[in-house]
C-alpha cells in the first residue's frame, strides 16, 4: 500500500507541474501530452527498449516544466521576442533540470529535459552539443516538440498543417534536427495518427 501511495503521489505531482506550466501559457494547452504521444510513436518505430521508452515518457511529458519560471508576458507575447526575453526562454531546460533534480525517480529522464533544445549542428543550448553527442531521447523530443509547435496555434502565428510542417522540418534536417528521426516521423505521419489523444498512463518506479 505504501508503494502504491508513493507512486500515485509522484504521478499526481508530475501532472500538477504540467498543469501549472500550461496554466501560464494559454497557447500550449495539451502540448506536453502531444509531444509525449509523438515521442512514443517514434520510440515504437525505432524499437526503443522498454526502459528507454519509460524514461522518454517522463522526459517528454516534462520537457517544458522549466517554463514555470518564465514570466507569462514572455510566454504569451504576440510579437517577436527581444534578445533579453529570448535569453530568459533559453533558461527553461536548465530550470526544468534543477526543478526536477530532487525527485530521484526521474533522475534518468533529466538528461532528456536538459538537452532537448540542443541542435544537430551544435548551435543549440544549453551546452552546444552536436550530432550524436546529444542524447537520443533529447533528439527524439526535439523532433516531436518542433513538429507540435508548428502544427499548434501560437501567440505569434496560427497552426500549420502536417504536410507544411514536415516541409519545414525538411529544411532544418541536419541543422536543427536529427535527419534519421525526421524521416521516422514522416513515415508515422503517413499513417494519419491523431497525436492529440490523451496519454493513457504514467509509469515510474518508486523506491521504498
Amino acid at each position: 500500500k505504501l508503494y502504491h501511495d508513493l507512486e500515485g503521489f509522484v504521478n499526481n505531482m508530475i501532472k500538477s507541474m504540467i498543469f501549472a506550466v500550461e496554466a501560464k501559457d494559454i497557447y500550449t494547452r495539451g502540448h506536453s501530452e502531444r509531444v509525449c504521444n509523438i515521442c512514443m510513436c517514434i520510440a515504437k518505430q525505432i524499437a526503443l527498449e522498454e526502459e528507454e521508452k519509460n524514461i522518454l515518457t517522463w522526459a517528454s511529458i516534462l520537457h517544458d516544466v522549466g517554463k514555470i519560471g518564465v514570466p507569462e508576458f514572455i510566454l504569451n507575447k504576440q510579437g517577436p521576442l527581444f534578445d533579453d526575453e529570448y535569453n530568459i526562454i533559453k533558461e527553461h531546460p536548465e530550470r526544468g533540470y534543477n526543478i526536477l533534480q530532487p525527485i530521484v525517480q526521474l533522475k534518468d529522464a533529466l538528461v532528456g529535459i536538459l538537452h532537448h533544445h540542443e541542435r544537430y549542428d551544435g548551435s543549440g543550448y544549453p551546452h552546444g552539443l552536436k550530432g550524436e553527442e546529444i542524447p537520443l531521447i533529447s533528439r527524439i523530443i526535439a523532433v516531436a516538440d518542433t513538429f507540435d509547435a508548428i502544427t499548434s496555434n501560437r501567440a505569434y502565428r496560427p497552426a500549420k498543417g502536417k504536410k507544411e510542417a514536415l516541409a519545414i522540418l525538411d529544411k532544418v534536417v541536419g541543422i536543427q534536427l536529427d535527419p534519421y528521426l525526421v524521416s521516422v516521423l514522416k513515415k508515422i505521419c503517413k499513417k494519419d495518427i491523431d497525436f492529440g489523444e490523451k496519454v493513457q498512463a504514467f509509469h515510474v518506479g518508486v523506491s521504498v
